[in-house]
C-alpha cells in the first residue's frame, strides 16, 4: 500500500483489482484538496500497473461513500480568496479525467451517504454498486454552490433532464432503491454483501476480453467527454467568481455554524436590488485621507482608516 494521508490505496484488494478509498470518515469522507491530489496520484499508479485491471472507488466506514467537498475548507479558504477556486477546480477535474481515461473499468462501491462531488464520482464511474443504506443528495443549492462539476453534465445521461432537475434544483434526496430503479447504480445489496457483489462483477469481467472492455469504455466516455469539455472550464470560472458572493458565504458558514442558511432573506434583498456578488456596490471608492482604493461604492466610512467617505 502507498503512503497517503487522506486515502487508502490497496493494489491487492482483489484479483487484478486496486481499491482507492477516501479515508476521512470523521467528516463523512468529504474531500479536501489533498484528498483530490492523492486520488489523482493513486489512479495514475493503477493506470501504469498492468497487473491492475480494475479499480474500485469507495469511502472508509459504513456511513458515507463521499459527501463532496469539505465545507470547512471551502468556507475558511475559498470564500476568503475566491480566485484560488479555479485552481482547485483544475485538480478536481483531473480526478474525473483519471477515472474516465485510466483505460480500466472503475467501479463505485457506494457504502453510505453520497452527496455533491461524491454523487458526481458515481456518475463518472463505469459501474456502481450501492449498499441498502446509501442515499444520494445534491446539497449545493443549500449552501450557495451548485452541482456543475459532474451532475449537470452526466446525471441527465443516467436519469433524464426532469429527474436530474428535481434532484439538483429541489436539492432532493433519493434512497438506494430509487437510485437503482432510475439507473444511477447497477445493483443494491445489504451492507455486509457489498464487497461480495463488487467482486462478483469483477469475476464476470475477468472472463471477458480486457481490450474489449477498454475500448468500450473509450466509446462510452465519448458522451461524458462531449459535455464535460464544453462545460467544466465554465464551471471553474463560475465557482471562482461566485464563491466570494453573499450566497456561498452565508450558506457555507451557516453549514459550518450548524444553523439554517438565510436564503429567503437573501432572496428578499435581491428582490430589492441587491447584487449578490457586490452587495454594497462596485469597488469604486477611494479614501482621500489614507489613500485606500477599491472600497464598496455604498460605503460611508473607509474600511482601512475609518474616515468618512464623500
Amino acid at each position: 500500500m502507498a503512503d497517503y494521508k487522506e486515502i487508502i490505496y490497496d493494489e491487492n484488494w482483489y484479483t487484478h483489482t486496486a481499491l482507492i478509498a477516501i479515508n476521512r470518515p470523521h467528516e463523512y469522507n468529504s474531500y479536501t484538496l489533498t484528498t483530490l491530489r492523492e486520488m489523482v496520484d493513486a489512479i495514475e499508479k493503477a493506470m501504469w500497473n498492468d497487473d491492475i485491471q480494475f479499480i474500485v472507488l469507495t469511502g472508509v466506514g459504513d456511513k458515507a461513500f463521499c459527501t463532496g467537498g469539505n465545507v470547512h475548507e471551502y468556507a475558511e479558504e475559498y470564500t476568503k480568496k475566491p480566485s484560488d477556486f479555479w485552481k482547485w477546480g483544475e485538480i478536481y477535474g483531473r480526478v474525473f479525467d483519471m477515472i474516465m481515461h485510466c483505460g480500466k473499468p472503475v467501479i463505485a462501491r457506494v457504502n453510505g451517504v453520497t452527496a455533491g462531488g461524491g454523487f458526481e464520482f458515481v456518475c463518472a464511474c463505469d459501474l456502481a454498486v450501492a449498499s441498502e443504506n446509501a442515499r444520494f443528495i445534491s446539497p449545493g443549492p443549500r449552501v450557495g454552490m451548485t452541482s456543475i462539476g459532474g451532475l449537470s453534465q452526466w446525471l441527465p445521461l443516467h436519469i433524464g433532464l426532469k429527474r436530474a432537475a428535481e434532484i439538483v434544483m429541489m436539492s432532493s434526496e433519493i434512497d438506494a432503491k430509487t437510485a437503482y430503479e432510475w439507473g444511477i447504480v447497477n445493483a443494491v445489496v445489504p451492507q455486509e454483501k457489498l464487497d461480495e457483489k463488487v467482486k462478483e462483477m469483477i469475476d464476470r469481467m475477468l472472463d471477458l476480453s480486457p481490450s474489449s472492455l477498454w475500448y468500450f469504455k473509450v466509446h462510452l466516455n465519448w458522451w461524458r467527454d462531449l459535455v464535460w469539455r464544453l462545460t467544466w472550464e465554465h464551471g471553474k470560472a463560475w465557482f471562482s467568481l461566485n464563491i466570494g458572493g453573499v450566497e456561498p458565504s452565508e450558506g457555507l458558514w451557516a453549514f459550518k455554524q450548524k444553523r439554517k442558511a438565510r436564503m429567503r432573506e437573501i432572496r428578499d434583498r435581491i428582490g430589492k436590488g441587491m447584487d449578490p456578488r457586490y452587495p454594497y456596490g462596485p469597488l469604486m471608492k477611494k479614501c482621500e485621507k489614507c489613500g485606500a482604493e477599491f472600497l464598496p461604492d455604498f460605503s460611508k466610512f473607509c474600511l482601512n482608516c475609518g474616515a468618512k467617505l464623500e
